[in-house]
């Protein structure tokens, strides 16, 4: 009988779901690492935060998070507690998300 097929590895463990549009096995944690670090703060849970925490640390977390031009309200507020950030400090809370086009009719 021949053994169940080995699911392909995840960056540090993580759960498959969060990289559903990629190949979780091809992710290089620092050349990816704000794909991986962006996943994991809205989706990744607490489990995922701590260990995305303990691998990349808190200063390389600030410098990725606060560039990203999308994040959810409450994990804003999540990051500013946990990183000693301010709202002020997000890009996605100080820039207009796109320039508004004109339609052309």
């Amino acid at each position: 009988m021949n053994p169940p097929p080995e699911k392909p590895k995840t960056p540090l463990g993580l759960p498959r779901a969060l990289f559903w549009d990629s190949a979780p096995e091809k992710l290089d944690l620092d050349k990816h690492a704000t794909q991986i670090i962006g996943r994991v703060v809205e989706r990744g849970g607490l489990e995922g935060w701590q260990k995305v925490r303990f691998h990349y640390g808190d200063e390389k977390i600030r410098q990725v998070v606060t560039r990203l031009r999308t994040l959810e309200p409450r994990t804003v507020n999540f990051l500013c507690v946990m990183l000693n950030l301010k709202k002020e400090d997000f890009r996605c809370c100080t820039s207009p998300p796109f320039p508004q086009t004109p339609w052309i009719y």
